[in-house]
């Protein structure tokens, strides 16, 4: 069980702040309201065997609440985040308090 609520956790992804705004869109067609998250497009470098290697996969932290019928990033669903463009869903990871992680794949 949480101790936080909804509205503690909106507070934490204000987009007026440091967050960022995101739309979710269902391969189905159907968008959801804007809503609030993180951003986050790591740029991570790895040395191999003098062969370099570089991971810049995007996620976007959010609420559950705000991914109504939103599965395990269905095959087709697309975030658009304002500022950086729409992406393929990857997928979706619960974090079991009410918080999600959403891996994203290629700028669609």
């Amino acid at each position: 069980m949480s101790i936080e609520s909804a509205a503690d956790r909106a507070v934490f992804l204000n987009a007026d702040e440091f967050g960022a705004e995101g739309i979710y869109t269902r391969a189905a067609g159907a968008a959801s309201d804007p809503f609030s998250g993180i951003f986050d497009r790591p740029s991570i470098s790895t040395d191999l065997n003098q062969v370099a290697s570089i991971d810049a996969r995007p996620t976007f932290f959010c609420r559950m609440a705000d991914l109504p019928g939103a599965a395990d990033g269905d095959a087709g669903d697309q975030l658009a985040v304002t500022g950086e463009g729409a992406f393929e869903v990857v997928s979706i990871e619960p974090d079991g308090q009410g918080m999600a992680l959403l891996r994203l794949g290629a700028l669609v």
